[in-house]
């Protein structure tokens, strides 16, 4: 990003060491380092000592990299939407595979719901990763969602958002436990679609 050049190139100007830099803003030697090879970034508070002490706004500072974090952003917008998309088409397929198999084809109950789910498994593999980028972005409630995808500000503050974040293995437990009774309910009603078929 822009920003690890922009710091190194006037510390350099300024003519100060990394030390010396991080003793005017508060942080370690490390920090500088990392900022300057781009491993992290900044929080607010550097950015405003960096822009005083640079002489410079923190708009202008951050300029380029603005205009990069909104093009990575929409990527992974385009990214999540083809990744969701390939999430169904797996998902339906699969069902599909399933009455296909023990309906039409009359395939062994074995063979249909190893095939069917295969399919569902190849579904799991978009999802871990629509979950990734969840996370990169720390978007978690569907309103967080919507409101990236649309690449309006992400609100935290609202009530699930909070409740989300305070309690995030309650909410985990409640997902896993919604996933296993879909995943049940799919799995029963297959077998007994298929066995009833078949007998």
């Amino acid at each position: 990003m822009e920003l690890a050049g922009q710091i190194r190139r006037r510390r350099k100007e300024m003519g100060l060491s990394q030390e010396e830099l991080a003793e005017l803003i508060y942080v370690s030697r490390q920090t500088i380092s990392n900022w300057e090879t781009d491993r992290t970034y900044p929080d607010v508070q550097s950015l405003l000592l960096l822009s005083s002490l640079f002489d410079t706004t923190v708009d202008e500072l951050i300029k380029g990299d603005v205009e990069m974090l909104e093009e990575t952003r929409e990527q992974d917008v385009k990214r999540m939407n083809r990744l969701s998309w390939a999430m169904c088409a797996f998902t339906l397929l699969s069902i599909v595979v399933i009455l296909y198999g023990g309906i039409i084809a009359e395939w062994p109950l074995a063979a249909t719901l190893v095939s069917g789910l295969s399919l569902l498994g190849l579904a799991l593999m978009p999802a871990f990763e629509v979950e990734r980028l969840k996370k990169k972005h720390d978007i978690l409630t569907y309103a967080e969602i919507s409101a990236f995808e649309k690449g309006a500000e992400v609100d935290r503050t609202a009530p699930a958002s909070v409740r989300v974040r305070t309690h995030p293995m309650r909410s985990a437990v409640l997902k896993t436990l919604v996933a296993a009774a879909i995943g049940a309910l799919f799995g029963f009603a297959s077998t007994y679609l298929i066995s009833a078929i078949m007998c």
